[in-house]
């Protein structure tokens, strides 16, 4: 397991919230310079001409480009000729746990391969949703976000992506790998922390920070993942498939199910033996 796996345990814990989106035309006093937001931004360019500075790289977007402007950098952006942009855009902010994503990682601040048709299907639902007073508008809202952080992250090569704090990433990298491999033993936070040669209270932290939930949840949930699994392809009763995932009660274990998946152990089989 490398670092496509700690990035998926990012992407599957990010918690993102919109706070504004509009399509507008820029006017020609479109500018600011050398500014840091506390809030990252979309910009889907639809016509036009302009400057956007990002950290220390220069762009001069073309129509039908998607760039990501991450909170926290340092930026400039201005408008160069009497054609300023016209632009889908969005500000919003993305976590995992309780740090900013783009501390965590660095992504490419453009994404060219593009369907436009679908981005700009995306922008006008999430634009549109934003301007409703339906009281479920926003949820629609947020999740057109996700969508569209899913399509940059799907356009984006795993082997561009830059991990920041590579000391702590790789010594993730290496408990995940762990985790997987000995799902079925009983996994205690001293034994993880002493792997990573952390005091454990700072191993609880950091894991929280970096993968977005507690160690412990994140064992339980990959434990009744792997009990799904047994349950659809195996004859092993709820007790037996209890006791080789290290769960000494049977009780806590039926509970813990539940609570991550809706349904008891045994309604689950029968729902999978319903649908072969």
């Amino acid at each position: 397991m490398g670092n496509q796996a700690l990035l998926t345990n990012y992407l599957s814990n990010l918690k993102v919230d919109l706070f504004m989106a509009d399509y507008n035309l820029c006017g020609l006093d479109w500018r600011d310079i050398d500014y840091t937001p506390d809030y990252s931004k979309f910009y889907f360019i639809c016509a036009g001409e302009g400057w956007l500075k990002i950290g220390d790289q220069e762009y001069y977007p073309k129509p039908g480009q998607l760039f990501l402007m991450p909170e926290g950098v340092k930026q400039s952006y201005s408008c160069i000729s009497d054609q300023p942009f016209e632009k889908y855009w969005c500000h919003f902010s993305a976590k995992v746990g309780d740090l900013n994503l783009f501390k965590m990682i660095e992504l490419s601040h453009v994404c060219r391969d593009i369907d436009h048709q679908v981005i700009q299907e995306i922008f006008s639902s999430l634009t549109s949703h934003m301007k409703s007073d339906a009281v479920y508008a926003q949820l629609l809202a947020k999740s057109k976000l996700m969508e569209l952080f899913s399509y940059f992250i799907m356009n984006t090569d795993v082997d561009d992506i830059i991990f920041r704090n590579l000391a702590s990433v790789e010594k993730l990298t290496k408990i995940l790998a762990y985790i997987d491999a000995h799902i079925e033993q009983n996994l205690t936070i001293h034994e993880l922390a002493e792997m990573a040669y952390m005091h454990p209270n700072y191993f609880i932290r950091l894991f929280k920070q970096q993968i977005g939930v507690p160690p412990i949840q994140y064992i339980t949930r990959k434990k009744i993942a792997k009990a799904k699994e047994l349950l659809r392809s195996t004859q092993s009763t709820v007790g037996e498939i209890a006791q080789d995932l290290g769960f000494s009660d049977l009780y806590y274990f039926s509970k813990q199910f539940k609570k991550n998946v809706g349904l008891s152990p045994s309604e689950f089989r029968q729902g999978m033996l319903a649908l072969k």
